[in-house]
């Protein structure tokens, strides 16, 4: 595959008529404490620290109600997504956050999660969205998603922040283009889903 540009040569081009039109990112929801409360619950409700916290189980409901009625007056560049990726486990990280997070957005709006892709496979992810024209929404873990998005090509690449906040579990990142054009706009929005979310007056 062509490079879109010489400033970053590990950047994917795009196929303008194939490519998907918006991809947005998420982190995972709320994880449980390193040690004691909150504890990780898995959606049968056995503690589970691999999985989601009540706080992370609660944003990943809210997250589905906001993706099934996009896009919504106060968040006019987020859409109803038409695929929906989410790392998936491996032996070395077993992490189930991104898909606990990933499944109810998917029941919700009926649209199966892939699971395909696990941490170091996102040059792979990156391909398979750069072919697909549908609108997708991908929850990755964090600490790979600055390299993940950086990927693309994208006009304002240098607003891409070099890390994923450490405290943020309340960010969408956005990636848009115009039919036809060969480059991204990278933009990030705030959730505003549940109180304390940055953005919300509680």
């Amino acid at each position: 595959m062509a490079h879109a540009n010489s400033e970053n040569p590990e950047t994917e081009a795009i196929e303008p008529a194939s490519a998907a039109h918006v991809v947005m990112f998420a982190r995972h929801g709320e994880k449980p404490g390193e040690s004691g409360a909150p504890h990780g619950i898995n959606a049968q409700g056995e503690s589970d620290k691999h999985s989601l916290s009540v706080r992370g189980w609660t944003r990943a409901g809210a997250l589905a109600a906001l993706l099934a009625h996009a896009p919504l007056r106060s968040h006019p560049h987020v859409v109803r997504p038409q695929r929906i990726l989410a790392t998936a486990p491996t032996h070395e990280t077993k992490s189930r956050r991104e898909i606990d997070t990933a499944v109810p957005v998917g029941q919700r709006l009926g649209v199966s999660v892939e699971e395909v892709h696990g941490l170091g496979d996102e040059e792979a992810a990156r391909r398979s969205i750069l072919i697909d024209s549908r609108h997708t929404f991908v929850v990755w873990h964090h600490g790979s998603l600055p390299e993940f998005v950086r990927g693309f090509p994208i006009a304002n690449a240098e607003d891409v922040p070099q890390r994923w906040p450490e405290d943020r579990f309340d960010l969408i990142w956005l990636l848009r283009r115009e039919p036809g054009a060969a480059t991204y706009t990278f933009s990030h929005v705030d959730q505003q889903l549940l109180a304390g979310d940055l953005g919300t007056d509680a």
